[in-house]
């Protein structure tokens, strides 16, 4: 009767969790702790902000800006989800069977997608919050790794060769989920994936008519 209970209400309790986990400002955290302010000034007034590492430098804001949101998306599938568990027992060695919960692709695109509301719109931040791509990379470095990998390639060789740190993000994501797209069945998972996706670049919408007005300001790496 308990695990009945538990196993109706888990979706919505699953996804409570990863909007909460999704909406903790890393990036404002980091600019706190080193005092950052003009990144600071921007938050929470500002719906699109620039990056941290664009503000503050590559080193150490805006990896661990990076990597916290990147973490984000990994910790709240392999904590959360029977898929991310599986992943995680991949590295662990674990053979404990699953704990009777449906092990869904479906409920961990989901998962990703409460993930990055959260962080779009943070409650801490007047819901307002940042863009998501790294949280995006996250949830697909659990489901597909090397999606994943080809994605970041892209988006290395994107910013490489444009500097523009948005079109670079938009090039890795969108390099991501086309070839998850190829590796994998059609499914349920694709609609909730491309919500996911719609929202990452809908946050992108003013980096987007940046770039097609030629605007948008080139990343000067600072460290």
């Amino acid at each position: 009767m308990t695990f009945g209970l538990l196993s109706s209400a888990w979706p919505g309790l699953l996804f409570g969790f990863c909007f909460f986990i999704g909406a903790i400002p890393f990036g404002l955290l980091i600019a706190r702790v080193f005092k950052i302010k003009e990144f600071r000034r921007t938050l929470p007034q500002a719906a699109s902000r620039p990056h941290l590492a664009e503000v503050a430098g590559i080193w150490p804001a805006g990896i661990l800006s990076v990597l916290l949101d990147f973490a984000k998306g990994v910790l709240t599938l392999v904590l959360l989800t029977p898929v991310g568990y599986r992943f995680l027992s991949k590295f662990i060695g674990a053979t404990g069977e699953l704990s009777g919960l449906e092990e869904s692709i479906t409920l961990s695109w989901a998962a990703g997608f409460f993930t990055v509301l959260g962080h779009c719109l943070s409650p801490w931040l007047q819901f307002r919050g940042g863009k998501g791509v790294a949280i995006v990379f996250g949830v697909i470095t659990v489901l597909s790794p090397l999606a994943s990998l080809l994605g970041l390639i892209a988006f290395c060789l994107a910013l490489i060769y444009s500097r523009l740190i948005s079109l670079a993000s938009i090039v890795g994501l969108m390099s991501a989920s086309v070839t998850y797209l190829v590796l994998n069945p059609v499914g349920t998972q694709l609609w909730v994936g491309a919500v996911m996706i719609f929202l990452v670049l809908l946050r992108h919408e003013a980096n987007i008519d940046a770039l097609l007005e030629q605007r948008e300001p080139k990343f000067v790496p600072k460290f």
